[in-house]
């Protein structure tokens, strides 16, 4: 808890970036030292703000964001400002071509680092962070949909995508795009008091008790792999998941032998037949869910299950929800009584 001095915070912004994550930022923490002084016992010296917040760009001019929304920066990244946190938003589009125009700005981010300055990254923020070397050998998370490519790309670093925050001291990861409120809340927390944190969680309806995303992952049924008998296979299941299935039937819809079936699958998507089978029954059973009145047991029958109890148990093991709660947490239907 820090109570009479003012924590500075840098928030980068650059070519393509997530505009929602600069300015929300800078939101919530302009809201923190709105209500500071009605929580600090001692309020501090000179009237100084818990937080000093400026947005940087690399050039210290205004950049474009993802949507081609200008986002105008109070400086520059020029090594001059003394910063306590620095924090990375995500961005959108070709990430590579983003990742190679920011090499200036991740050299500045290892400077800053080695003068004490702690390091934030907000959903695929974390692969600039990553480029730093900042990461290697600590725990680290992104948005789920990154976490392949980022372990592909950074197999140095412990990646954990499961969790929402990670603080490593000198430096936070957070997750999803929206983790950015999270982080938030966590820092007003953390540079101030409890009391703080919540109205602020509270005020901006901040879920402050979310600490993984595993329930927002989507399947994605990788089909670019380049193996047409793997596709084929793949075809056939996507209108009969929710039949009875076995390795051999999906071996001899692609015309292989089983055991090389099952490892020219495993090499083309990631999972074994078994798992990937799964995981798109898990996955429909979280759309109907969302978007259907069906209750659990007939969405158990419904995606290919007989066994309810089984199938909850299944459920809560890959979404880290049961079915009842992902259903209160992501019904479509907001009249709709989800405790069914």
């Amino acid at each position: 808890m820090k109570t009479n001095s003012t924590t500075h915070i840098g928030i980068i912004a650059y070519e393509n970036c997530t505009s929602s994550i600069v300015l929300g930022t800078l939101d919530i923490l302009s809201f923190a030292n709105a209500q500071w002084r009605n929580f600090d016992p001692s309020p501090p010296s000179n009237g100084q703000p818990l937080f000093h917040v400026e947005i940087l760009t690399l050039t210290g001019k205004p950049v474009a964001s993802f949507n081609q929304h200008p986002i105008f920066p109070h400086g520059a990244t020029d090594g001059k400002n003394d910063f306590d946190i620095i924090i990375i938003p995500g961005c959108l589009g070709d990430l590579e071509a983003i990742i190679q125009a920011q090499r200036n700005t991740i050299a500045w981010l290892r400077e800053r680092h080695a003068k004490g300055t702690c390091i934030n990254a907000v959903c695929n923020g974390n692969f600039l962070l990553a480029e730093t070397g900042l990461l290697d050998g600590r725990e680290a998370t992104t948005h789920w949909s990154c976490a392949a490519l980022f372990r592909e790309r950074y197999p140095k670093v412990e990646l954990k995508p499961e969790k929402i925050l990670i603080d490593g001291g000198d430096i936070i990861s957070a997750a999803g795009v929206t983790a950015y409120l999270n982080l938030c809340v966590y820092l007003v927390g953390k540079f101030s008091n409890a009391e703080l944190a919540s109205r602020c969680s509270k005020v901006f309806l901040v879920d402050s008790g979310r600490h993984n995303q595993t329930p927002y992952e989507m399947f994605n049924c990788p089909q670019a792999h380049g193996d047409r008998e793997v596709l084929k296979a793949q075809k056939w299941l996507e209108s009969r998941f929710n039949e009875p299935v076995s390795v051999l039937a999906m071996a001899n819809i692609a015309g292989l032998e089983r055991r090389t079936f099952m490892r020219r699958f495993k090499n083309a998507t990631g999972d074994s037949p078994r798992v990937y089978l799964q995981r798109m029954r898990i996955d429909s059973a979280k759309r109907k869910l969302e978007s259907t009145k069906e209750t659990v047991a007939e969405i158990t029958w419904n995606v290919g299950y007989r066994d309810v109890s089984s199938f909850q148990r299944l459920f809560k093991t890959s979404t880290g929800l049961s079915p009842g709660a992902y259903r209160r947490k992501f019904s479509l239907f907001p009249n709709y009584d989800v405790s069914q």
